[in-house]
């Protein structure tokens, strides 16, 4: 089943189901407020392979790594190549915010493996503006929201629709990048947020 699974054949936005302590969550990113950093400085690497991309969605977007790259690759405009070397699952490597973290706890709730686990903000009245990023066959995108979920809306076109999500803070959904997306915050606070990518469909599964 899993060699077969694509976009077309889950859900939109799916609740994990994931055990969260809610409070403790908000703790411990808290304690790293110090920390965020924009995108493309915390991701110098991937960012170079992206740059159009980069500078259109992520202009009030910053984050904290919680996994760091296993090795730099070469630059390259080829999306076949990207895609063929899976640049985002380099990121591998966990650092000391990681390792023995409730972050760490909460992904390892997961079969499937994780990388490029971080914490992002979202800057108050901003927006991640629509875009696309991969299907499912090549990593799964899973989100926790941990500040703001009431005032922030994750839109998506579908089937020449356009569907509109609230998160609720505390809850692991996975999100279905494959599809053109955008992210709304019309809070005066950042959208914060815990997100990580599965190397694999095991977990998704289930949701069909």
């Amino acid at each position: 089943m899993a060699e077969s699974l694509t976009k077309h054949s889950l859900p939109t936005i799916a609740n994990l189901g994931l055990d969260i302590d809610l409070d403790r969550l908000r703790a411990e990113t808290d304690k790293l407020a110090d920390k965020f950093t924009d995108v493309e400085s915390a991701n110098a690497g991937l960012c170079d392979n992206h740059k159009e991309l980069v500078k259109s969605v992520y202009d009030n977007f910053e984050q904290i790594n919680l996994t760091t790259p296993s090795e730099i690759l070469p630059h390259t405009t080829s999306i076949k190549e990207r895609l063929r070397r899976k640049e985002e699952h380099l990121y591998s490597v966990p650092t000391e915010d990681y390792t023995g973290s409730y972050f760490e706890e909460i992904v390892n709730q997961l079969d499937a493996p994780a990388s490029r686990v971080r914490i992002t903000k979202l800057a108050p009245n901003k927006m991640i503006p629509w875009h696309v990023d991969y299907d499912v066959s090549y990593g799964v995108r899973c989100i926790v929201p941990v500040y703001g979920s009431n005032n922030v809306v994750n839109l998506f076109k579908r089937n020449d629709k356009v569907e509109a999500y609230t998160l609720k803070d505390g809850t692991a959904n996975f999100l279905n990048i494959g599809y053109k997306h955008a992210v709304v915050n019309m809070s005066n606070k950042p959208r914060i947020a815990l997100m990580f990518t599965l190397n694999g469909t095991k977990d998704i599964e289930k949701l069909l």
